[in-house]
């Protein structure tokens, strides 16, 4: 049965062959007939043969506009033999090469039948042969002449499956790559197009219930970060993988690894229990922002088909991870806007505001440390703090937070394993950090990501926003006439 597009209009083809065929042959004898000069036995068995070739037409048609479809593709078969053997029978004695005529059931019964019902069809066509050299019309071919043609039958029906067989799997990677790129339009979150990627490569790779894993890119400083993974004992240890040592990997191209090897590379060890594993990139143009990584016994040659439906399929995958990445971002400053926006349930006292401070720079940035540190009295103090306790921030950043105090504007480290001025502590050896100083109240929100370059511009962006949103509070009047600022003048002790 034919399934895809291109199978049909094939078949369409085949049918308006038949068509032609079987009006040319007519028009032939009527021609034929008002020339004269023509045998009338020979313009019989011509008008014989279109007729066998219209009855074919026929019962195809028929059938398939009662919506049995298989049986009229049985009919027009079956009407192909019928007429190219008649064919074969009447003009034996008259046409020497009358014979080839049988290779056109073969060219049609090849768009439906398998290799097998092929060679049953080009076997019965040697039969045919057989017969009429034999017994119906005897010394019409030599026998080495009729074991030529039957020869030359079976082979094109064996290459006429191959062909055909190469045809119809070319035709269903592209409608299968088509279709799983469609899916990752509608693709909402990273799972989603998890899903799509892990089922799909599965299909070309031809394995079921392998580790997979889909890595994509952690920050601008080239790290991959396991966002999915299947079939895995244990989940992957968490942080970047560098990019896959000894290249070899082009961003339009999948290329296959050795198991053992990509599991010392990416740092997951369930890669190593198979012995290969195919890695397709996801790429935005030139650069690689993902892998695509699907374990497997032994490697698969892609054709032409596959490899341009891999990379479609990539390129959408990678389209898709932005755009849900751009959407989270949108939503998290949307968010972050109302927080910064909307201030009617801010407490009017000094803790509160403290308070509500961190747990908006939380939500801003989605970091797990943020502090309010100010200077009282000449010494930095921690008024608040989450994801850290107060003496953390005071011991192993104390130099940082006195130089920050100094500066008009935010301090931002983007790798603090890389810096060495202000002699971090344990607590922040690790990240991205940003102190952002409040204008007027001697005071500044630390800020600190596990992640190296973990805060983005635009989170540096709303953090000074927050910054002059807090100062804007501070300087309000507070609840109580003896409650005064904590963040303005000091009064000696």
């Amino acid at each position: 049965m034919p399934r895809s597009e291109a199978e049909r209009t094939l078949v369409n083809l085949v049918q308006r062959a038949r068509i032609a065929f079987a009006l040319g042959t007519a028009g032939l004898v009527a021609i034929a007939r008002q020339v004269g000069g023509v045998p009338d036995d020979l313009l019989v068995r011509g008008f014989v043969i279109a007729g066998g070739l219209a009855a074919a037409v026929a019962g195809q048609e028929a059938t398939t506009r009662l919506g049995r479809l298989p049986l009229g593709l049985a009919l027009g078969i079956l009407g192909d033999i019928a007429a190219s053997s008649l064919a074969v029978v009447l003009l034996a004695d008259r046409i020497p090469l009358v014979p080839a005529v049988l290779l056109w059931p073969i060219f049609s019964a090849g768009l439906v039948l398998p290799l097998r019902g092929l060679v049953l069809v080009a076997s019965l066509e040697v039969a045919v042969l057989a017969v009429t050299a034999f017994v119906l019309v005897p010394g019409a071919f030599p026998p080495t002449q009729a074991a030529g043609w039957g020869a030359l039958l079976l082979i094109a029906a064996a290459a006429n499956g191959e062909l055909i067989r190469r045809f119809r799997a070319a035709q269903r990677t592209t409608e299968l790559a088509f279709a799983r790129a469609a899916d990752l339009v509608n693709a909402t979150t990273r799972a989603e197009v998890a899903d799509v990627l892990f089922t799909f490569l599965s299909e070309m790779v031809g394995v079921d219930a392998t580790p997979r894993l889909l890595l994509y890119e952690a920050s601008h400083e080239g790290g991959l970060d396991v966002v999915a993974h299947e079939h895995l004992a244990s989940a992957p240890a968490e942080g970047n993988r560098d990019p896959i040592r000894g290249g070899g990997i082009a961003p339009d191209q999948g290329v296959w690894f050795e198991g053992p090897r990509l599991a010392r590379d990416l740092r997951v060890d369930d890669l190593a229990r198979y012995p290969r594993a195919f890695v397709q990139p996801l790429a935005d143009g030139r650069r690689i922002v993902g892998l695509v990584v699907v374990s497997a016994v032994r490697g698969r040659v892609f054709g032409e088909e596959a490899r341009r439906g891999l990379e479609r399929v990539g390129a959408h995958a990678a389209s898709a991870l932005a755009r849900i990445d751009l959407a989270r971002t949108v939503e998290r400053q949307r968010a972050a806007l109302t927080v910064l926006l909307d201030t009617r349930a801010v407490p009017r006292d000094d803790p509160g505001i403290a308070r509500w401070a961190v747990g908006a720079a939380r939500r801003i940035t989605g970091a797990r440390t943020v502090a309010l540190v100010r200077r009282r009295a000449g010494a930095l103090v921690c008024d608040e703090a989450e994801g850290i306790e107060v003496l953390e921030v005071e011991r192993d950043a104390a130099r940082l937070l006195a130089s920050a105090l100094l500066r008009p504007v935010p301090l931002v480290i983007a790798d603090t394993s890389a810096d060495e001025r202000y002699a971090l502590g344990q607590r922040f050896a690790r990240g991205s950090l940003a102190a952002i100083p409040i204008a007027g109240g001697d005071a500044l929100l630390l800020v600190h990501d596990d992640r190296v370059d973990g805060l983005s511009s635009g989170d540096l962006e709303l953090l000074v926003m927050l910054s002059h949103q807090l100062s804007l509070l501070l300087a309000r009047p507070r609840d109580g006439a003896s409650k005064r600022s904590e963040f303005s003048h000091q009064k000696d002790d």
